[in-house]
């Protein structure tokens, strides 16, 4: 009799989180045999032409990959794997939970695990764009060089470029169903590769989430290449989520990089360009951070780059009673 008692109890129990995960989740729960979070594939190593060192290349699938075999999906490039990925991952699989953002694949890049804080080093020999040095212009060229001597680097940023678009994708899109659209997010000294990337190769991503980017860098070139597309094209097809941290502002060497001004400033600059099918947004968060930064800019640029599809996903809440 307790034993049945017991089985009853269970069941109910069962049936009502079945019935609150479904009310809560109907973009998983609605998909038999769905995965709770995304599944990391194993990372697999690349050269890339014109560079030296390896890359490692880790993929994270969708929780309904498996079971969805006729579905592709948006795919979002992470720059700076080491250091941003698993946030990335983390803040992504909080969202589909939550129905604030579709399902996507995230690709991560970055040096290999085994190759330590010196593999994550070699980073801004990938995010610099051809330039005579790293550093930015005027006054603080002056407080870089006091900080930082002797700093000098290949720059490598166009063939790292070439070797995400022409080599990694192509080789991705043969083995994982992408749907077409890739978007780009970078951090920092990534923030300035992907501002680079807009306008180096401007058809090779459809959005771009850059936070905290360091486009004073390499004498402005982010700014030069800018304006140079702006003399030879009148439109500007992409979707950008541009963020960064107040507090960037009040620490002393990333005031000398221009952190916050220079987001604000290339945010400006677009702005003014007037591109009209340029989807821009910009957000300067107060009381934030060069890290604590991350985790907002990479939900917010998620949620507002897929605006539609979370406006959809949104009305599959459950809502109150009208009268």
């Amino acid at each position: 009799m307790l034993n049945s008692m017991v089985r009853v109890v269970a069941s109910l129990c069962l049936a009502i989180i079945s019935a609150q995960t479904a009310l809560a989740n109907p973009q998983l729960a609605s998909v038999p045999g769905a995965r709770v979070n995304m599944e990391m594939q194993k990372p697999f190593s690349m050269k890339a032409k014109g560079l030296d060192h390896d890359h490692e290349i880790t993929v994270y699938l969708p929780a309904s990959y498996d079971s969805l075999e006729d579905r592709s999906y948006p795919v979002l490039w992470v720059l700076d794997a080491p250091l941003m990925l698993r946030n990335v991952v983390g803040v992504q699989d909080t969202l589909v939970l939550g129905n604030m953002a579709p399902e996507m694949i995230v690709v991560g890049i970055g040096s290999r695990a085994e190759d330590g804080l010196a593999g994550v080093g070699r980073r801004v020999i990938d995010f610099s764009p051809a330039g005579p040095d790293y550093y930015p212009e005027g006054v603080r060229r002056e407080v870089w060089e006091e900080i930082v001597s002797d700093f000098d680097f290949p720059h490598r940023g166009n063939e790292f470029l070439s070797f995400l678009v022409d080599e990694v994708r192509p080789r991705l899109e043969r083995r994982y169903r992408f749907s077409g659209e890739h978007a780009l997010f970078g951090h920092s000294a990534g923030g300035m590769f992907a501002a680079y990337s807009l306008f180096a190769r401007p058809d090779a991503f459809d959005k771009y989430i850059i936070g905290s980017p360091y486009v004073a860098g390499v004498g402005g070139v982010v700014f030069k290449l800018e304006d140079l597309y702006a003399s030879e094209n009148d439109d500007l097809d992409v979707a950008i989520f541009l963020g960064a941290g107040s507090d960037e502002a009040s620490e002393y060497f990333l005031a000398a990089s221009g952190i916050v001004s220079g987001t604000v400033n290339f945010a400006e600059t677009l702005r003014l360009r007037n591109y009209p099918s340029l989807e821009l947004s910009t957000e300067i968060y107060s009381g934030e951070n060069h890290y604590t930064v991350v985790p907002r800019v990479v939900s917010d640029g998620i949620r507002t780059l897929w605006a539609e599809e979370v406006e959809v996903l949104g009305s599959s809440w459950p809502q109150a009673p009208t009268e």
